[in-house]
Parts: structure tokens; C-alpha cells; sequence
């Protein structure tokens, strides 16, 4: 039951902070003075709850509130906020309190003396002639902190009354950073409102189209045209569209007809505009095969075409005697392992595909051997932090990530690129299948075919990238780069994981009908699958993972892997279970709680997200350095405070902010999507029934195929058996693979 419709006026005083969660999302604890402002009620505990989407505000200062009454059955009354403002500070000491709020009373006092107009330069944005060294104690990390604290306070929040709260105080953060005084914001939003909404809000188009119609509609804005039938609408929903197809089915290209349908359905109004907006620059229509494209997209695939061409075109044959490296270990090749270095040997690109099993590594190890004998330099790469440590362990030659191997400096400068390429004789790029086409496009900037080769390693029966296209399967299904598919799977006569692997590969039940509680498989019992009912799983995994640590194994070593992040079976509610056991810091002081997870000493995070510009924990008087944190990378978590986080990601220690923190989650169980690539000794992999619609063998495959000495599968054999004979459909529309034939045809 909710009134979502009263909107109250109120003065309220902050009291604390209740909940901090993503995207400024906040609840604050106020207190109301009930004769002034009889009509509020309070909640269950004893306060006027304000929720919504906000600045920080400061503990004791008053605000004036807009909002929405509503009401639930847990924390009884509460109010959704609509707007909220702070007044100016209008005379000079109400200027030093605010300053002194943020700051040290030295600090307050530099600042108030030097530039007492401080809130309206910022808000006018004349910022170019403060001068720091009059501002004793503050340097330009605490300037930009006192700059935010004012462009929250004072200009966003007017900004979002200006708009009658139809824009809340996050989109509005967004669209001042792009455009950062309030003269210019207003006037990109009313020439181009769809580009504010959409592209740098990062707005759905749904929404962000509801709301530009309303705030026409109520008169709040005036547009430069009618909104409903133009052809701004009809090219953001156009792009929309375009860029939904990526991102949800990870093609590059879309149908015209498909393209024209949708688009009719959500614009209708604005449809007749549909053709004129095919000839933008923005916008790829090929006539002959009917498909459209951004052409953003379309650009970087056929710049990959193109620079793969010129490299198979180019013959720099290395005269090496490819019969020396037959044998890796002590371990004869096979008639296809050998074929690995005799193609770099003969071809500027290759491809080594290959399932889990089939001996990949060593056929690796065979051309780096053949590297070092004939003096020819090599660099190992991998799409990301988890690849390239398991790159490293079994090559035991130094691997790095793209980002890190390219030197990428935040926000957009590669060091090693077109200009300035490696200077090595071959580059080996692992977990091919992984790579998506922006980071590819980089890698091959880096490359001069002139003097380098690139050997690609995959597996195509894995998970494609998270992004769109389909980088390695294109490759190999255009038969035009020189490819060996490695087909013997080694120790599949052994009877455990790597025949269960591969008969799950081929879609091939290998579960008996009436499967035993606990079955074990193989020579070496390898594997093992636990049929239980779901309610008894989770329980399962705790008990497993805590006999598991009185064996010497530690956090590090093992993995609990699962389909979904939400719900029972869900990654958030398994890490918070499994940080419990493992983390003896578990409910101590010294934490910090973001969203619904409380983090302490010695947790295992994962980045869910790329962090172009973390900060490095340097020396006292150290210049301040930022790194590239890629997604995917796992860190330990060295000190903690409520407000700031040190966090070791792989020797590189990097300070992280309440909000910083909201970049990733506890790492102790992941996604089977985000672990591909990743390996650790022992998996333990949930597949539930109530996961049934989502797994398939592939899914599977690259969940067991994580391991590298046991497997324990927790799940219901029904299921299991049920969803490995159903494989994902990687057919994904792109423009590569007719590039690379018509290109090689030439």
C-alpha cells in the first residue's frame, strides 16, 4: 500500500545516513519539527525517512524538502524525494560555516579570506584564476573535493528545482560533468535533449523519451521542435535500437525490415522521418545485404578485416626447423600439435582452436620453446587480469592483460599503438574467444605485420565476449587465416572430468537416470556430482567449502561457480554466506557497508567493472598516480576505514572510496561467464533446477572447464542431463566474416 501522489513540503535536519547504495542512490534519517510541520509522519523508528537519488548531505544542516509519502509494511512511512535545496549561504559567516563543514578551520579560513565568492565562481564556472598557493593546506585534490561539494549543494540542485524534479539529482550530476555551467547544460538540453538523456545520462530511450515528452508537455522546457514527431526522437530511438542489439545479442548489424518494425512500434509519430535518418553520418546501410549498422561498429570491423588481410599478405617466413619441437616436456606432440609452430613458422597469423584437454598449452609451450632457441622475442597477452595469471602458471613466462601490455593511460591513450608498435617478433594472444572487437582493434594497432606475427589461442565451443561480435569464431568460420583445431581430448580415457568436459561439449547426457547422491568419476575421482534437492545446496556448498579449508586449501585456490548473481542461488547471497566462513575479521568495527554488503580486512573482492582512474596508495609527498583496474580482476582488501578502502590488486595497492567500492563485490563466489578464462584448483558449480532455463552444455562446459584438479558439481542430475543437450546459439550477425572472404578474394 503507497500514496505515491502526495507531495509534501518540509524543513528537515539530518540526523545520518541510513543506506548509501549505487548511482547516488541514498536514505537519510531527518528530523522535522512537528508543530511547524504537523502533516509529516515518521517511520518505525522514530524519524522522517528521505529516499532517493541525492548529494552527501552534512549531518545537522537543515535542507528544504519536496516529496512523495509512501509507505510500507517493514519501515512503515517514509519520503520518496522529488527535490531538495540548501540556501545559499548569503552572508559571510554563513559562507565560513558551509566552508567549514568540508573542511579544517584552517582550511575554511585560507578559502573565505582569498575568495569569499567561492560558491559563485563555481557555479558560473570561473575557476581558471584561483590561485592554490594563496590557499594554504589545500592542494587541488581538496579543491576538486570543495568544488563538488558546492557543484552538489548549490548547482545541481538548483538546476534540479529549475526542473521541477522531473530530473533527478543523478542525471543531472551527469549532464553538468559533460557540460559543466549551468548556461551551457541548459542550452544542450533544449537543442539536442536526446543526446543529454541517452548518451551521456545513460538513460534507457523509454524512460529518457517519457521524460523529455513530459517536461514539453508541462511547459518546463521549451524545445527548439515538437518533440513527438521529430527527427531527433525518431534518431535517438533509431540508435536505441541499434545499440540494443549489441549489447543484449552482441551482433553488429541488424536487419532493415527488423530495424523499420521495432522503430514503428516505439515512434510512431515520428516515423516518416525513418529513411532520412539511414543517411546520417552516425548510421551504415548497405543496400545489397539489407543490414544497418552504427557506424562506429561497422568502422573498427572492417578496420580488423582489413589489417588481418594486410597481414596474411604479407609472407615473413621464419626458416626454423619446426621437426626440433616435436617434444615439450617429455611429451611427444601430436600429428596437429605439431602443425602449431610449422604455421607460425610459415604465416604472419594463425590460430590454435582447441577444447579443455586437447593439449593447447602444449602446443603453446612448443613455439615458445621455439622463441628462445632461435632468438625471436615473444609477448603473452589475455583479454583480462584472471586469464593472464592462468597464461603465466602454465607457460611460466611472463603473461599481462591487453590494457596492461599496451600501457593504457586513463581516459583513452595507448603508449603501444599504430604509431609506436611492439617491438617484438611474435605476440600470442590467449583466450581469443573472450576478446571483443574494441579491445582486438587496439591490440592489432600495436602490430606491425612488417616485423611481427600473432598466433590467436581459443576455444570457439566457449562463451563469446560480453560485447558485441565474435571475434574468433568469424576468424575460423571465414577460412581465410591459416587455422589448426586441435581435436584428440588427452586423459578422456581416464573416465573423470575431461570425459565429462568433453561428452558435455557434445551435448552427450553422461548422468546416470537414478544418479547416487554423491557419484564420483574417473581414475583420480576427479570429478564429482552431488544430486540433492535445492533446498539442501546452499547448505552443501558451506559445509563442502569449510572441510576444503581444513585441507590446506585456501580462499585463493577454490571457486564456487553459478549461473546467476541474484536470487538463492545467486553469487551476492553465496558470497555473503561464504565471507562468513571465510573471513575471520567477519563482524568486526573496522568496515565499511556499501549497498547491502559489509566489506572488512582480508575480503576477496572482484572488479565488475573497468576503473580507468584508480588511485595508487603511494608514499607521503608521493605525486598521485592512477591505474587501469580491469574487470575481472580479483584483489584482497589490505586496510579498511568506513570511508576509505586499500585493496591489493595483484601488488598494485589502490585506495578506493565509499563510491569507489560500489566498482565491485565479494569474490569468493562468481558468474560462470565472469570466471571464463579464470582457473582454479578446485570448482565447486551449482546448477539447480531453478537455472534450468538458463544453462545449456556450453554453459557447463566452461564451468567444469575452470578447474584444474577437482570438481565438485552440486545440482540435480535431471537438469543437468536435460540442459546439456541444448547448446547456445553463437550465430551472431556481424560484419567480419563477409569482410575477411571478400577482402581475401581480391
Amino acid at each position: 500500500m503507497s500514496n505515491e501522489n502526495k507531495l509534501i513540503e518540509y524543513v528537515g535536519t539530518v540526523k545520518f545516513r541510513v543506506y548509501l547504495g549505487d548511482n547516488d542512490f541514498r536514505i537519510y534519517a531527518l528530523d522535522v519539527d512537528k508543530e511547524k510541520f504537523p502533516d509529516i509522519k515518521f517511520g518505525k523508528r522514530g524519524y522522517v525517512s528521505l529516499i532517493g537519488t541525492m548529494h552527501e548531505l552534512a549531518k545537522g544542516q537543515s535542507y528544504k524538502v519536496s516529496a512523495e509519502e509512501t509507505m510500507d509494511q517493514k519501515n512503515g512511512y517514509g519520503y520518496k524525494l522529488k527535490n531538495i535545496t540548501q540556501s545559499r549561504p548569503q552572508s559571510s559567516q554563513d559562507m565560513f560555516t558551509f566552508l567549514s563543514e568540508i573542511l579544517t578551520e584552517n582550511q575554511a579560513i585560507a578559502l573565505h579570506e582569498n575568495y569569499p565568492d567561492i560558491v559563485d565562481r563555481v557555479m558560473d564556472n570561473r575557476l581558471d584564476d584561483v590561485d592554490l598557493s594563496l590557499l594554504k593546506g589545500i592542494g587541488e585534490r581538496t579543491f576538486e573535493i570543495i568544488v563538488k561539494k558546492i557543484t552538489d549543494n548549490f548547482c545541481l540542485c538548483e538546476l534540479v528545482t529549475e526542473f521541477k524534479g522531473a530530473l533527478s539529482f543523478s542525471i543531472i550530476k551527469k549532464l553538468y560533468n559533460t557540460y559543466p555551467s549551468m548556461k551551457l547544460l541548459r542550452k544542450k538540453l533544449r537543442e539536442d535533449p536526446y543526446k543529454c538523456l541517452c548518451n551521456i545520462s545513460g538513460i534507457g530511450f523509454k524512460t529518457a523519451d517519457q521524460m523529455l515528452l513530459d517536461l514539453e508537455s508541462n511547459k518546463v522546457v521549451e524545445f527548439e521542435d515538437e518533440l513527438k514527431t521529430s527527427k531527433s526522437r525518431c534518431m535517438a530511438c533509431v540508435n536505441h535500437i541499434l545499440e540494443k542489439n549489441e549489447t543484449e545479442n552482441g551482433h553488429t548489424k541488424m536487419d532493415i525490415l527488423l530495424l523499420k518494425k521495432q522503430s514503428n512500434q516505439l515512434t510512431p509519430a515520428c516515423a516518416h522521418h525513418f529513411v532520412t535518418c539511414l543517411k546520417t553520418e552516425s548510421i551504415i546501410y548497405d543496400k545489397e545485404s539489407m543490414f544497418v549498422s552504427l557506424k562506429r561498429t561497422y568502422d573498427i570491423e572492417k578496420y580488423i578485416a582489413d589489417r588481418i588481410c594486410e597481414g596474411l599478405h604479407l609472407h615473413t617466413k621464419w626458416d626454423i626447423n619446426c621437426d626440433k619441437y616435436k617434444v615439450v616436456g617429455g611429451f611427444e606432440l601430436s600429428e596437429e600439435q605439431c602443425l602449431i609452430p610449422s604455421n607460425v613458422c610459415d604465416y604472419n597469423i594463425s590460430i590454435l582452436n582447441g577444447a579443455a584437454g586437447t593439449g593447447k598449452s602444449f602446443s603453446m609451450q612448443s613455439v615458445i620453446d621455439l622463441c628462445k632457441d632461435n632468438n625471436k622475442s615473444f609477448f603473452l597477452v589475455s583479454p583480462t587480469g584472471k586469464a593472464a595469471k592462468v597464461l603465466s602458471a602454465y607457460t611460466k613466462e611472463v603473461a599481462t592483460t591487453i590494457h596492461r601490455g599496451l600501457i593504457f593511460r586513463p581516459p583513452n591513450e595507448w603508449v603501444y599503438n599504430i604509431d609506436n608498435p611492439l617491438k617484438v617478433d611474435l605476440v600470442i594472444l590467449d583466450e581469443g574467444s573472450m576478446v571483443d572487437i574494441y579491445l582486438f582493434r587496439r591490440l592489432l594497432d600495436s602490430i606491425d605485420f612488417h616485423y611481427t606475427k600473432l598466433l590467436i589461442v581459443g576455444d570457439n565451443d566457449q562463451l563469446p565476449s560480453v560485447a558485441c561480435g565474435n571475434l574468433l569464431h568469424d576468424m575460423i568460420m571465414s577460412q581465410t587465416i591459416p587455422t589448426v583445431t586441435l581435436t584428440k581430448v588427452f586423459r578422456y580415457g581416464e573416465g573423470g572430468l575431461m570425459k565429462v568436459a568433453t561428452d558435455v561439449r557434445h551435448s552427450k547426457k553422461y548422468l546416470p537416470s537414478k544418479s547416487p547422491t554423491c557419484n564420483y568419476f574417473g581414475i583420480n575421482k576427479d570429478y564429482a556430482f552431488i544430486n540433492i534437492p535445492s533446498n539442501q545446496i546452499v547448505k552443501n556448498v558451506i559445509e563442502l567449502y569449510k572441510k576444503l579449508l581444513t585441507q590446506d586449501y585456501k580462499p585463493e585456490d577454490i571457486m564456487v561457480l553459478t549461473s546467476y548473481n541474484i536470487g538463492e542461488f545467486g553469487t551476492i547471497k553465496l558470497n555473503n554466506y561464504l565471507q562468513q566462513v571465510v573471513n575471520p575479521n567477519y563482524g568486526s568495527h573496522q568496515s565499511m557497508k556499501v549497498g547491502d554488503i559489509t566489506y572488512y580486512k582480508d575480503d576477496i573482492v572482484l572488479q565488475n567493472t573497468n576503473n580507468y582512474h584508480a588511485l595508487l596508495v603511494l608514499e607521503p609527498n608521493g605525486v598521485e598516480e592512477e591505474i587501469f583496474v580491469a574487470n575481472g580482476e580479483t584483489g584482497i582488501i589490505q586496510s579498511i576505514t568506513q570511508e576509505y578502502v586499500v585493496i591489493d590488486f595483484e601488488g598494485n595497492l589502490v585506495q578506493y572510496s565509499r563510491s569507489d567500492m560500489q566498482m565491485v563485490q565479494l569474490g569468493y563466489s562468481f558468474s560462470i561467464h565472469k570466471s571464463q578464462g579464470s582457473g582454479s584448483d578446485i570448482v565447486i558449480l551449482i546448477t539447480p533446477p531453478e537455472h534450468a532455463y538458463f544453462l545449456n552444455a556450453n554453459i557447463i562446459y566452461v564451468g567444469l572447464t575452470r578447474t584444474r584438479k577437482r570438481c565438485f558439481h552440486i545440482g540435480s542430475a535431471e537438469t543437468v542431463n536435460k540442459s546439456v543437450t541444448f547448446k547456445a546459439n553463437f550465430q551472431r550477425n556481424t560484419w567480419l566474416q563477409p569482410f575477411l572472404i571478400k577482402e581475401l578474394k581480391r
